[in-house]
Parts: structure tokens; C-alpha cells; sequence
């Protein structure tokens, strides 16, 4: 399954949950709203998933990536980009190919990092069901190995000496621990590479403690979260025009009244990938 099939399944994600925190507004607007604006993928955002592509799952950059080799500036080179882009697959240059190679070569030339995104089930989908009337959960892991009971995550970041922070703003200990809890995992570690040379690579594994937080974070949010969809009440849930980037926006249209929440027929379980 590939991330944008991913992304049009109507259950409740991490980062819905991260939204929800925000506020129900947020989570609303973002994930819900039927009137919301499609978002596009930031530049970064793609950059990433160009990583995860070449380190996880490299026999599918085919079909989710197309290299552009024209030049944008002259008239030939702007209508062969306007053909790449109707594709529907993202459009990279020779220099974004290249500097993701660089990186792959330097997770790879890791012994430990090595180890962890070369084994285990890569990009699983897992789809957890829940009682009548509530949206089921879903998370889509980067590698489980299932017979450690280990996640592992892997993040680009410009800075490595930025990971703290980026553990507190993205919020990466609630998405362990949901994780963790829907795979039935004891352990996550995160992997992050640095997006500049030289490409350095940095292990972090999640202790108990940052998984309990994590674990109160998400379903303490889920339960927010099952109150306003049972109630039909998203707190000034009012559609904004400009929406921010996030790189699991779905563009589904859940068949959602204010009297009727919405029913989806979905797959339960393991998704095959």
C-alpha cells in the first residue's frame, strides 16, 4: 500500500490526535471539515518521503517519484514539468535524487542504523477496531519487527542537535506510544538523519518513561476526541482558508452530519503492503 491509499482511509491517525490536543477545532478542520482545502505536500515534506522511499522501500520509487530533468525556467522545461506533475507522482530533481542517495549511503554506513531499517516488516499498515459508533484507529509503521515486539521510526532533521526539540514540537513520544500500543511493540526507537552534510545519523530509543507520557498523551486525546464525535460538537470548528502543512492530510470526505456521525466500511486488521 502506498502512502497516499494510506492517507484516504477514514480512521483515527497520530497525528489526528496531536491536532486534537491543538484543540477539536483543529483536529476538525484539518481531518473532518467536508468544505476543507486540499493541501500540498510541502518541499521538505516530499524531501522526506524521498528518503524513506530510497531507505525503505527503494522498488517503489517508480511508482511514486519521477526525476525531472528539463529545465523549469525555459518554456519546454515548464511544460514538461506541467506533464510529470499530471502524473500524480512527485516530481524531483537530479540534485534531490543525488543528496537522498548521499544520505541512504550514511544510514547504511551505520552499523546500528543499518540494522534496524534493513529488517522487519517495512511501511505496515495497521487498522485496530473499536466499539460501534467509533472511528477505528490506524498507524503505518516505517519497520516492525514483529518477533522483537521493535518499531522503528525513521525522521530527517537538518540539525541533530535539534532532536529534543523536535521530540516536544512534533510531539514524537505520543506517536511511540501509539505506535507501541497498536503493534503490541515493547520497544521504539527513532532513527534521525541529519538532511546536510555530512549526514549524520543519530539513534534514539524511547525509555519507559517517554512511553508512558506518550501513551497518556494519545489517549487522553482519543477520548477528547470520541466526546465531540459522539456529540456532534467540534468547538468553533469553523473552516479556515489556509490550511498548514501536515504530511498525513487526508482528503477523504467522511459522510458526516451534525446529527449523524459518520459509518465507514473499512478493513480491520494488517493491511497487506
Amino acid at each position: 500500500m502506498d502512502n497516499a491509499t494510506y492517507q484516504e482511509i477514514p480512521c483515527i491517525s497520530s497525528h489526528w490526535l496531536k491536532d486534537l490536543l491543538e484543540s477539536p477545532a483543529e483536529c476538525y478542520r484539518k481531518h473532518l471539515d467536508p468544505h476543507r482545502q486540499e493541501q500540498k505536500p510541502s518541499a521538505a515534506m516530499q524531501f522526506g518521503t524521498l528518503v524513506h522511499c530510497l531507505s525503505l522501500t527503494p522498488l517503489q520509487f517508480g511508482d511514486e517519484f519521477v526525476i525531472d530533468t528539463g529545465n523549469r525556467r525555459t518554456k519546454d522545461g515548464k511544460a514538461r514539468y506541467a506533464a510529470l506533475a499530471a502524473t500524480g507522482k512527485i516530481v524531483i530533481t537530479p540534485n534531490d535524487f543525488e543528496r537522498v542517495q548521499a544520505i541512504v549511503a550514511a544510514l547504511k554506513a551505520d552499523p546500528d542504523a543499518r540494522k534496524l531499517i534493513t529488517s522487519g516488516k517495512k511501511e505496515r499498515t495497521i487498522i485496530q477496531s473499536r466499539q460501534a459508533g467509533l472511528l477505528p484507529l490506524k498507524a503505518r509503521l516505517d519497520v516492525h519487527q514483529e518477533e522483537k515486539r521493535h518499531v522503528v521510526e525513521l525522521k530527517t532533521i537538518y540539525d541533530l542537535n535539534l532532536i529534543e526539540t523536535a521530540m516536544t514540537r512534533y510531539r514524537y513520544p505520543l506517536s511511540a506510544a501509539f505506535y507501541a500500543d497498536l503493534s503490541d511493540s515493547l520497544r521504539v526507537t527513532f532513527v534521525f538523519v541529519q538532511t546536510r552534510e555530512p549526514y549524520e545519523v543519530q539513534l534514539l530509543e524511547m525509555t519507559k518513561a517517554m512511553l508512558a507520557e506518550g501513551r497518556n498523551q494519545w489517549r487522553t486525546a482519543l477520548d477528547r476526541f470520541d466526546e465531540c464525535w459522539k456529540a456532534r460538537d467540534w468547538s468553533e470548528a469553523a473552516p479556515v482558508a489556509d490550511l498548514d502543512d501536515d504530511p498525513l492530510f487526508m482528503s477523504f470526505t467522511p459522510t458526516t452530519t451534525k446529527n449523524s456521525p459518520g459509518r465507514f466500511d473499512l478493513p480491520i486488521g494488517e493491511l497487506t503492503l
